[in-house]
């Protein structure tokens, strides 16, 4: 009964939405890490008849981006007609949830996702050893199916947390000092998740198919003045492969100079509290997991705030050598108590491709072509410092020419 239901929703919801979505043309991408990326969350609102991981995915690949960004959760099982009871682990979800499968089938170079477990274990609570062991199983089979099945894809999958600093301060509350307890679990949590990753890598015979841990840290600041948090206390505990940052704390400061200043030095102590690791292809082991602000339609002024603090955060990400920065996000989830959109979005509730979706877009495709022409003339693609100065040249370019219409597209 409970899949009849379904079908039915599924069947009157898909009528309220067009039949014929026009994503856009899709551009074929070079095999090259473009670096800055967006995420793609399901959110309340949809524009097409399709899933919302299935529309947030071509909406993304529609942009041009060769990475996607989601989270693999008990949450999304309620948009399939199951709940939380169906499902011990996540490759349950995986098998009752076909879209992933199709969106890892979509030529993406670069998965990012959030996974925490869908075995309802609670590390907060602590960690026994017959849950130790059901918690690296089910990271250790997710990684080997991952590692057999889309072998010798070119594929890169980047498996880690939402904002960790939140799960370890309750209710948002920055100030407070985490308990010993939870500060030892969650480190628990993150070894065993690392172990298993790592044991999978070395158990599985693969090529040309990568999968890397990262932690994501975002009250890095606390560390850096001695105080409780993921970076200080924890990252020194974990041989973890990288580190994503939520930087609403450094990234939002008045102009390109602050935020540079205080960035810098924030990657650089998270660097610092890392333990050395081998065989990582990036240059750095920090990046970018979430930047953003808020734009309102009735204050124009802070559309054209928002507009150059992104494009701020995209140039420094460039220049200091991250290997992502990712904006948040494809679609707006965030509002005011009275329903107000704070556009924290590429497309609106309306549809509309706002101008960060345009700064977004040109770069890509600019930077596309140039990957093309320079690999059809030399046979190899450029270095990663003749891939840089380009980036930010066409990252200019098409900053100088969308910023004079940000303020006249609120109006």
């Amino acid at each position: 009964m409970r899949q009849i239901l379904f079908i039915i929703t599924l069947c009157l919801t898909a009528a309220m939405f067009p039949q014929d979505y026009d994503y856009g043309i899709q551009m074929p991408l070079e095999d090259y890490n473009f670096v800055l990326g967006t995420n793609s969350f399901p959110n309340t609102y949809q524009l097409t008849k399709e899933s919302r991981l299935i529309e947030q995915a071509k909406q993304t690949r529609a942009l041009g981006s060769n990475m996607y960004k989601t989270s693999i959760t008990l949450r999304n099982l309620k948009d399939y007609g199951y709940t939380k009871d169906d499902v011990n682990n996540v490759m349950d979800v995986i098998r009752l949830i076909p879209d992933y499968d199709k969106i890892f089938e979509m030529d993406f170079k670069y998965y990012f996702f959030w996974l925490h477990t869908s075995t309802g274990i609670q590390w907060k609570k602590g960690i026994n050893k017959n849950q130790e062991k059901r918690l690296y199983k089910e990271m250790y089979d997710f990684v080997c199916y991952l590692l057999k099945k889309y072998n010798n894809s070119g594929k890169t999958f980047l498996i880690g947390n939402w904002e960790g600093d939140w799960l370890l301060h309750p209710n948002y509350k920055r100030h407070m000092t985490p308990p010993r307890e939870h500060v030892d679990n969650m480190t628990k949590w993150f070894q065993i998740r690392q172990r298993a990753i790592d044991d999978a890598k070395k158990a599985i015979n693969h090529q040309n198919v990568s999968v890397y841990y990262y932690i994501e840290v975002n009250l890095v600041l606390k560390g850096m003045e001695g105080k409780t948090c993921i970076t200080r206390d924890i990252l020194p505990k974990v041989d973890v492969d990288l580190v994503s940052y939520s930087s609403y704390e450094s990234s939002k400061k008045k102009d390109y100079q602050t935020n540079k200043a205080v960035l810098t030095k924030v990657f650089n102590y998270i660097e610092s509290q890392l333990k050395p690791k081998e065989g990582l292809p990036f240059k750095r082991r920090v990046f970018i997991g979430e930047y953003g602000g808020h734009a309102f339609d009735d204050k124009p002024a802070t559309h054209l705030r928002q507009f150059n603090n992104a494009k701020d955060i995209m140039q420094i990400a460039l220049e200091e050598d991250l290997p992502f920065n990712l904006y948040w996000q494809m679609y707006n989830n965030e509002y005011t108590p009275e329903g107000v959109s704070k556009n924290m979005s590429l497309i609106n509730e309306k549809g509309q491709k706002r101008p960060l979706y345009y700064l977004h877009q040109k770069y890509y495709k600019g930077l596309n072509d140039y990957l093309k022409t320079f690999k059809s003339q030399n046979e190899v693609y450029p270095s990663h410092e003749e891939f840089k100065k380009k980036a930010l040249d066409i990252l200019e370019n098409v900053y100088q020419e969308i910023e004079p219409q940000v303020l006249p597209s609120v109006n």
